[in-house]
């Protein structure tokens, strides 16, 4: 594991042929109004339809935060000559058939990663499925299905256009990540990279930031510093994802451990909270402050971006330019009020394995033990 300092470009992604497929230059821009990103779009009389020119769903969930007031229902033109051909089944977790594929290399021209496009639906398609619905049908961010009906599956293939909410007139790459519906875009000169469903802080039966206490194992200081040795800490927090502005500023490559606990190809754009790869990317809100995205998409996550890249954090209810500095702050951890103890561990190795030496991400377990210590997923 190591820090390292990018340069002002991103690094080229591996080839097609790479074991853990983490290439995904995805293939087409597609034609339908995302949710929380600018978009134009042509109706069948030839008038151009903005964003806000349509009416805003209403989140239901009691624990998801609210829906913007610029996001929109989509607005679609009619099929083209060249769209996908039309589905007579639903498409569901555990299927394996050639609509599977279709559907697979369908998302992936939208630039919602499903992982490779081998006919099966497993974890990796239903999330990609799961961004799809949230972002472009405007469903709630704790109810998608995952399940591709036919009438989805005719909304799908419609041409899309995905613009993002900032535009940089194609002069940068920047990240948007939308809290409201728990999705996360990169964006290259303003054209779409790769879409995902996220998981960010976890929220309380209020809505707001949930208290944590437990017992993490650290292997780097406050600054990324390696320590010598791995130290135990018996601590509590609050699982806050701060909207604003920011920067990527540090990456780690391979997996970290942190007080906000293991992360996989961390990269970090306010203190301690990062983007990085996790195992457990549920519907709901769910770390400790961080915006956990899939592992296969963590595997080149840190090709696609440079240090200096901004990150755009939207909360539902100000723009990310009017998010104060006191709360774009995080909740920093604490020492728990009830712990008894703090221990230093043996086992150094573990704070220099580097990612050639972990094994595969995709084999990471969502708890890892180191000596007697339990390490949770941030």
């Amino acid at each position: 594991m190591s820090d390292q300092n990018e340069p002002s470009t991103p690094r080229q992604r591996p080839s097609e042929s790479s074991a853990t497929y983490t290439r995904r230059r995805l293939l087409v821009a597609g034609a339908v109004a995302g949710l929380p990103l600018a978009v134009w779009l042509r109706t069948p009389d030839n008038t151009t339809i903005g964003a806000d020119d349509v009416q805003a769903p209403t989140s239901t969930s009691p624990n998801s935060p609210p829906v913007p007031p610029s996001t929109s229902v989509p607005v679609v033109e009619p099929n083209s000559a060249d769209s996908p051909g039309s589905i007579n089944r639903e498409l569901g977790f555990g299927m394996v058939n050639d609509d599977v594929a279709s559907l697979q290399q369908r998302l992936r021209d939208l630039h919602f990663d499903p992982g490779p496009v081998d006919g099966w639906f497993g974890d990796a398609t239903r999330r990609a499925v799961w961004a799809f619905e949230k972002l472009l049908l405007g469903v709630p961010s704790a109810q998608p299905t995952g399940v591709v009906t036919p009438s989805v599956w005719d909304e799908m293939r419609l041409p899309m256009t995905i613009k993002p909410r900032r535009s940089t007139n194609a002069q940068a790459n920047h990240t948007e990540i939308y809290l409201p519906e728990q999705v996360l875009a990169i964006f290259h000169r303003d054209e779409p990279v790769v879409i995902s469903h996220m998981a960010s802080g976890e929220l309380d039966e209020n809505g707001d930031p949930a208290e944590w206490c437990e017992l993490v194992t650290v292997d780097t200081d406050e600054r990324g510093n390696l320590l010598d040795e791995p130290v135990e800490k018996d601590i509590c927090g609050r699982s806050k994802t701060p909207a604003g502005v920011f920067e990527y500023f540090r990456r780690v490559e391979g997996i970290r451990h942190g007080a906000l606990g293991s992360m996989w190809n961390p990269v970090y754009f306010n203190d301690g909270i990062a983007v990085h790869g996790a195992i457990n990317v549920p519907l709901a809100p769910a770390s400790h402050g961080c915006v956990r995205i899939p592992m296969h998409i963590a595997d080149y996550f840190q090709d696609l971006i440079a240090n200096g890249d901004r990150a755009l954090v939207w909360n539902g209810r100000q723009q990310p330019e009017d998010v104060s500095e006191r709360d774009m702050l995080p909740v920093f951890d604490y020492a728990n009020p009830d712990a008894t103890t703090t221990t230093t561990l043996t086992t150094p190795a573990a704070a220099t394995t580097t990612a050639s030496t972990m094994p595969p991400p995709t084999t990471l377990p969502t708890t890892v033990a180191t000596s007697s210590t339990t390490v949770v997923e941030s």
